[in-house]
């Protein structure tokens, strides 16, 4: 008993989670998206290895996200506009003052491998694994790479979250071959249609 006390404490204090959590019901009513392009500012996040780096790529996704969604009839609240730095105890601040809400952080990878690929995505609390879930299916529907799964992770814009969150990699852009096409306004079109739609998805997940 002792043991166990030890191992559950801990857990108390992760403020995004609740213990022995399901699906989050806000997954099946939720209204408001809340877009969160990764870096901006004076954090550039991955350096391509040519064209856009990470951030601006953030951007130029969530931005294509936004009217997409908006035409589905979901309100659309985006952390930055701009290149923008904005610390990430706000970025969560903002997703926590609206109660019918999920998150969804946008980002794209690196690796000093430089042949690694592929889309992957995270969550915290478990009630969350269906929206990463749906999001990773959705991305992977339309292209070959790598599937690289649906993750959990301890990230803070996850674990300081108390609606259902996620954060999606969409490719490498320190892989030349993939982020040749990443750097394609068609490519990042495609992705914003796919977040989009897995988004709508994530109700019947």
């Amino acid at each position: 008993m002792k043991k166990f006390l030890l191992l559950l404490f801990p857990l108390l204090f992760f403020s995004g989670c609740a213990l022995f959590e399901t699906r989050d019901s806000r997954l099946h009513t939720f209204h408001t998206v809340v877009l969160d392009p990764g870096h901006g500012g004076c954090d550039p996040g991955a350096r391509a290895v040519k064209g856009m780096d990470e951030k601006q790529l953030n951007l130029d996704v969530a931005q294509r996200v936004k009217p997409l969604l908006e035409a589905e009839g979901y309100r659309v609240i985006m952390t930055r506009t701009n290149d923008t730095f904005i610390p990430l105890e706000t970025r969560t601040a903002i997703a926590n003052a609206h109660s019918d809400a999920i998150f969804v952080s946008i980002h794209f990878n690196a690796s000093p491998k430089r042949s690694a690929s592929g889309v992957e995505t995270y969550y915290y609390c478990y009630g969350s694994e269906p929206l990463a879930a749906a999001l990773f299916q959705e991305l992977c529907s339309q292209r070959r790479c790598p599937r690289r799964g649906v993750k959990r992770a301890v990230f803070y814009v996850l674990s300081h979250n108390h609606c259902p969150a996620t954060l999606l990699e969409l490719g490498f852009v320190s892989n030349r071959k993939e982020n040749a096409f990443l750097q394609t306004p068609q490519a990042r079109e495609q992705l914003a249609k796919q977040i989009a739609a897995g988004i709508a998805k994530t109700r019947a997940f």
